[in-house]
Order: structure tokens, then sequence, then C-alpha cells
């Protein structure tokens, strides 16, 4: 075996490894869309995060053969700084290879990333096979976000369910004050132990609006929970772009997108009874699953979102290394 980087001449046999991984994937995780099995769709998938600006790779080779790679990006923004983000489509390995090849194929390629003084590290690894996790762990990655999704077709959801002295509804573009009030509630929970979680949404005012805003998007459902006139929680559900390659997202499947309860108000089901009309709504829209995805040091989503039936698909790991390393002499 022997490693060389990666190429365009490479992407055929790429798609080939990556349609595999996923059927793979789709024998534990049923709910993840079959499209991506399909060799021309996975080939596509390559070939579109391979041609992003500053992608680089590398590949294992053995008898002339792939059997494993890996791509990531090089990226720079003012959230994460100089980085590298390795997407679901930016590796896979033949089904008779160790997951061993994993950290081979990282510590061929990151030794190039980190003499470009990319120092932060961003991977989406399927979570279909513990093993795989386990060989990115072993390489100084750790939980940073799980992306799960629900199957609603064979879900019933006992409604009407309420909550005493509490009203359920959809938004309207009339309660945009109303919206604009807890517009801050993710970002503050998210700044607290355990998570940690900087956020760019630092303009109080522009968070507020764009919360707002979201009430005059007629594919967007806001549902709110309201107590004494003032939203107590709420959740907000959005379409999929389709016209997107990608290995999580089914076909007429909606996003989960933002949830959140005040404080003083969790632990009384309220949340639980947003998720059953949100959930019942989805459905009777004709969607078929529903995807959603939590920071693992958020306590709260991390212990409630699966217990409502989302099995994780996913997980983003990360690893920060030392930018000191570059100023060891040999």
């Amino acid at each position: 075996m022997y490693f060389i980087p990666f190429t365009d001449e490479l992407i055929s046999e790429a798609g080939q490894l990556l349609s595999k991984r996923h059927k793979l994937d789709r024998e534990i995780l049923s709910v993840l869309p079959i499209e991506c099995e399909d060799e021309n769709y996975a080939t596509t998938a390559v070939k579109t995060i391979w041609s992003r600006p500053n992608s680089s790779g590398v590949a294992a080779m053995e008898d002339g053969k792939l059997i494993g790679y890996l791509i990531g990006q090089k990226m720079e923004n003012p959230l994460r700084g100089r980085h590298v983000w390795m997407n679901l489509e930016g590796h896979a390995i033949s089904r008779n290879t160790s997951f061993e090849l994993y950290r081979d194929l990282y510590s061929e390629a990151s030794q190039l990333w980190v003499d470009e003084g990319y120092f932060s590290h961003f991977a989406l690894i399927p979570a279909s096979q513990p093993e795989l996790l386990h060989s990115w762990f072993r390489l100084g990655f750790g939980f940073e976000q799980t992306h799960a999704l629900l199957s609603l077709l064979d879900r019933e959801f006992p409604l009407p369910l309420s909550i005493p002295n509490v009203e359920i509804r959809l938004a309207s573009p009339e309660d945009s004050n109303l919206v604009e009030e807890i517009a801050n509630i993710i970002r503050t929970h998210q700044n607290k132990a355990p998570v940690f979680a900087y956020s760019l949404h630092d303009d109080p005012e522009k968070l507020r609006k764009g919360y707002a805003g979201l009430l005059d998007d007629h594919d967007v459902d806001f549902w709110i929970a309201l107590k004494d006139g003032k939203i107590i929680s709420f959740q907000g559900y959005f379409p999929f772009d389709r016209s997107n390659v990608n290995l999580n997202v089914p076909d007429r499947c909606v996003e989960l997108g933002v949830a959140g309860t005040l404080d003083q108000y969790r632990g009384q089901g309220i949340n639980y009874a947003l998720t059953l009309h949100g959930l019942a709504h989805a459905k009777k829209k004709g969607y078929v699953s529903c995807m959603t995805d939590w920071r693992e040091t958020n306590l709260q989503s991390s212990r409630y979102w699966p217990r409502q039936g989302f099995l994780p698909v996913s997980y983003r790991v990360s690893r920060l290394i030392d930018s000191r390393i570059t100023l060891v002499k040999e």
C-alpha cells in the first residue's frame, strides 16, 4: 500500500467506494436516502466536493487500485478562523480494509494542512459504524455535533395535547414583536456551560429581525407556546433544498432548525407538546422524515431529541492542534 495526492483521475473510483460505504450505512440506518447508493450519484458527490476551492486530499493505493481517500477543504471565516472541513462525501475506504486506514489517510493529509497554517480540523462521520467513529477519536478528535433523522411514516402523534394555561399554535407575521423577544434564547443557552459555543450573532437587533423575518416565509412553520401573552417555547421547521448533493437528507424531509424554551418552563412538557404539534403538521404537509441536529455538549438537547425517536445518522467531530508546533526546530 502507498499514498498519493488525490487527483481528478481518481474521482470515479472514489465514487464507487463512497456508494458502497453508503450502502453499508443504509443496511444499518435505513432512514438514509437510497439514491446515494447509486455510483453515478456518489461520483457526482465526490466530484462536487473535490471541485470546491482549496480542496486537497490523499489517496491510498494497493495494486494500482484505490482503496481509500480523504478530501478536505481549506477554509477561513470569522467563526472558525483557518480550518479544514471534511464532509461525509470526502472520505471512504473499501469494505475489506481496516478502519486503521482512516488514521493513515489523516496522517498523510493533515501534515500538509498544518504546514500551511490550518490547525482546526472538522470531519463529518457516518454514525452507522462505531468502529469507524472510534478511529477518529483515536486521532484526537472529539464529539461536537450530532445530525439525526426521524421517520414520520410510522409515527402517530396523539393530538390534541394541551398544557394548562398554555396556548400552542403556529406563529403569524402579527407575532413578530413576540418572536423578537425570544430570539436570543438559543445563543444565550449555548454560551453557557458545558457548551461554551461562540456565536457570530452578537448583534441583538439583527438577531431579533432575523427571527421575525421567518414569519414572512410561507415555507417555514414557526410553532410557539404562549403563556400570559408571552412566548415561552418555540420550534421552527424548514424545507430542505434538495438541489445539492446530501448523503443525509432523504426526499420530502423537513428540518427542525431552531427550538428553545425559557429556563423556568423546562420540564413541564411544553417542548414535548410543541414537538407533537410540529411533527404532526409536517406529516400532514407530506413530509416523510424530519432532521435536526444538536451540540453533544448541550445536555438538554442531546438527551431530549433521542428520546423523541431521532436517530443519529452522522457526527461532526473536531480537533484543535496547538499552533506552536510550527515553532519547533528539528
